[in-house]
């Protein structure tokens, strides 16, 4: 495995298990310093990262040993989900806590109602000082768009940024107080610099930094140092079909998505560092995931909002030295909606009533696993092509606009779904069972389906 940020890291390559494991003098230190302060918060979401693009996630080719390492260090949720597998439907459901068919959230560039309450109201209501990097996408349609100050930053005292778009070398943003700004070189590069900067003046004070990369979503263009994957030496997931294996456009996307993937470990590995140099590491909870993954031509698909696995399932790490134990793999379900309530339990705060999603915090502190049976996701609210699902321990179910089944997957023994159950007699009950369940999410949370959710209204005026 190559050292964890190849440049900076490389003095923290080296950690073993044993060195993984707290002193206790570190320990007594730690837990002396969270009597006295609530746990700060790095809050990391990556644009269209799939769960098995890691090398901790059993991707033969992508190398990330810092995020290995943060895996490591904390708890690598296994079964985690998108609300809504799109940009701005998922990055609403993860800072609200409730389905886009609750918000109105339901498509990319709408923006979020004045009505609804973030996770970083509740924390700077706490005192926190609360600060957002990167790309938003839930302001509209402005592109790059600035987020002015007041309610349509829902919380976030400060702000640097721009509201949507994708340029990693050129990239256009402004500064809390709207003025243009032009980084030079790699946009996360220039990003995660503002979140180390940020982290440092805020040593003295609880802080929720929310920093938004872009990458690896297209362009699948990496930086030079990481363009080193090629398009004829790439191994395919076994559902992609031969006619995408073969297809120039499906290699070059999955050879430059990678090499994203990797840009981003370097990036990762920076944030470990700087929280190891301001002595923050133990009582920072760091938060790594994504707004939903990439199809690269399983079953014979590209990109994003489809049901299956490589769009639908999201890597989830959490890292918290002072209360969540190491090498920690929980098997509980979790959908972006439960991030809310979870992060917020976590750091002593409670969830507002306004959520849906459930606090799943017990599954990493030594508790009782919650009891959690199912998840349910949305997606193409606005189409004819429009699906619900459920996702079980074992099993997943979609269902299209005209309330057919049209997907049911045994995970446990075909996780790649190479093989379709719907429809055939001896897995009858089992889809009576899993639609009965998912008739049963439609109901309590309020879903209209198959009739399509109102949508948000694109301007609400400031």
């Amino acid at each position: 495995m190559r050292p964890c940020n190849r440049r900076t890291f490389l003095k923290h390559a080296a950690a073993t298990t044993t060195g993984l494991a707290l002193s206790s003098r570190t320990q007594s230190s730690s837990a002396a310093e969270a009597s006295r302060r609530p746990p700060n918060v790095l809050f990391i979401l990556a644009d269209q990262w799939r769960f098995s693009a890691f090398s901790h996630g059993g991707d033969p080719l992508v190398k990330t040993p810092c995020f290995d390492r943060l895996a490591e260090q904390g708890a690598r949720w296994t079964r985690a989900y998108s609300a809504n597998p799109v940009c701005t439907p998922n990055r609403a459901a993860i800072v609200t806590g409730r389905f886009p068919h609750q918000t109105g959230m339901i498509h990319n560039s709408l923006m979020l109602p004045p009505t609804e309450r973030s996770i970083a109201d509740v924390f700077r209501q706490a005192g926190y000082a609360t600060h957002y990097i990167g790309k938003w996408h839930m302001d509209g349609q402005d592109k790059p768009g600035f987020v002015p100050k007041g309610w349509r930053r829902r919380g976030f005292e400060t702000f640097i940024g721009f509201n949507r778009g994708h340029s990693y070398y050129k990239s256009d943003m402004f500064d809390d107080d709207g003025k243009p700004m032009k980084p030079r070189g790699y946009e996360p590069t220039f990003q995660t610099d503002l979140a180390i900067q940020f982290m440092k003046q805020h040593q003295d004070r609880p802080f929720f930094c929310y920093l938004s990369w872009g990458p690896p979503h297209m362009p699948y263009k990496p930086p030079p140092q990481f363009d080193r994957f090629k398009p004829d030496q790439l191994e395919w997931r076994p559902n992609v079909p031969p006619d995408m294996r073969a297809n120039p456009k499906t290699r070059r996307e999955l050879a430059g998505y990678y090499g994203l993937c990797e840009s981003l470990d370097h990036e990762m590995g920076r944030l470990m560092a700087a929280l190891d140099d301001m002595s923050l590491t133990d009582d920072t909870l760091i938060v790594f995931t994504s707004d939903h993954g990439d199809m690269h031509g399983s079953h014979g698909k590209r990109y994003k909002g489809d049901p299956r696995e490589e769009s639908l399932h999201i890597p989830l790490l959490m890292r918290l030295p002072s209360r969540i134990k190491p090498s920690q793999k929980p098997e509980t379900l979790v959908s972006s909606i439960d991030l809310m309530p979870t992060i917020l339990s976590l750091c002593g705060r409670k969830a507002p009533k306004s959520c849906t999603g459930r606090d799943l915090s017990s599954a990493v502190l030594g508790g009782s696993a919650p009891d959690v049976k199912s998840v349910y996701a949305e997606g193409r609210m606005q189409l004819a092509t429009a699906w619900r699902t459920i996702v079980t321990p074992k099993h997943k179910l979609v269902i299209d606009t005209a309330l057919k089944v049209t997907q049911l997957s045994d995970l446990e023994n075909d996780p790649y779904e190479m093989t379709n159950l719907a429809g055939q007699r001896q897995h009858a009950a089992l889809q009576r069972k899993l639609l009965d369940e998912l008739r049963d999410w439609s109901m309590r949370t309020g879903d209209t389906f198959p009739k399509t959710p109102t949508s948000a209204r694109k301007e609400y005026g400031s």
